[in-house]
């Protein structure tokens, strides 16, 4: 199967992470010697499913001299998260690409590996959803980055973060992009999508009375098309780089080897 890698992101001198950005993109910030960007394409290039990368949202000329195994082909900016992963299903479809399953990854979870690349692909099996997404626990995060400063959603049977890989079906290009990317836009904010899927989940949410095979339920209705949510064992899929602290602690980790 591809991976995606959506690299898109502008950082602007009033966010937080412009002074480790250097003006360039989000994916370029450098930690421990590689950027973050790098990290993720070695990762999802290692894994023994992966046959080809595709990096999307950015221009070609700023990846220079970058190690980048399975590059198939770099893609502009489309404008959002959701436009650069279409774009990116769509060149597949003109170059008429085998396989059926997406990976799909953020660029800034850059302690990433191959290893845990293939156990998400594996939890995933046997491929008959059109979207699997995964959650990764507060008590999983804390054991393994006690100050990731990560936003949880607390749920009736657990406090989760959202993970930064997932594997969809070739068929999702056909969704209805409107509600990618109010579903996109509303990530980072649990709240929102809530209300994207009805007033009913939105209050179980805000009781805390939201279970996670709900929140698999909710978004089957939405899709109109059978969607799985993982809980995964391995914080490094919700390990991303948001925050300054959180570029720091990243950058500890990794200069540590740990």
């Amino acid at each position: 199967m591809d991976c995606i890698i959506a690299a898109g992101g502008t950082i602007l001198p009033e966010d937080p992470l412009f002074p480790y950005s250097h003006g360039r993109p989000k994916a370029l910030i450098d930690v421990a010697g590689q950027t973050m960007l790098e990290r993720v394409a070695q990762a999802v290039g290692g894994s023994r499913h992966v046959d080809g990368v595709i990096v999307a949202g950015l221009d070609e000329s700023v990846l220079a001299g970058l190690q980048l195994p399975l590059l198939l082909a770099v893609l502009p900016d489309a404008g959002s998260l959701v436009g650069n992963m279409k774009a990116a299903l769509e060149w597949r479809l003109e170059q008429a690409r085998p396989g059926d399953q997406i990976l799909v990854s953020t660029a800034d979870i850059p302690m990433l590996t191959a290893g845990v690349v293939d156990a998400f692909i594996d939890q995933c099996r046997p491929f008959d959803h059109l979207v699997y997404y995964n959650l990764v626990t507060r008590e999983t995060m804390e054991a393994r980055f006690p100050n990731s400063n990560r936003t949880f959603v607390r749920l009736r049977d657990a406090d989760v973060a959202g993970g930064d890989l997932l594997l969809v079906q070739s068929r999702v290009v056909e969704s209805d992009e409107a509600l990618w990317n109010a579903l996109a836009d509303a990530r980072k904010h649990a709240w929102q999508a809530a209300r994207l899927v009805g007033l009913g989940t939105l209050l179980r949410l805000l009781t805390r009375r939201l279970t996670v095979r709900q929140v698999e339920e909710a978004a089957t209705r939405v899709f109109s098309a059978p969607v799985r949510v993982l809980l995964s064992p391995h914080a490094t899929l919700a390990m991303d780089a948001d925050k300054p602290e959180q570029v720091e602690l990243l950058r500890r980790h990794l200069t540590a080897g740990n």
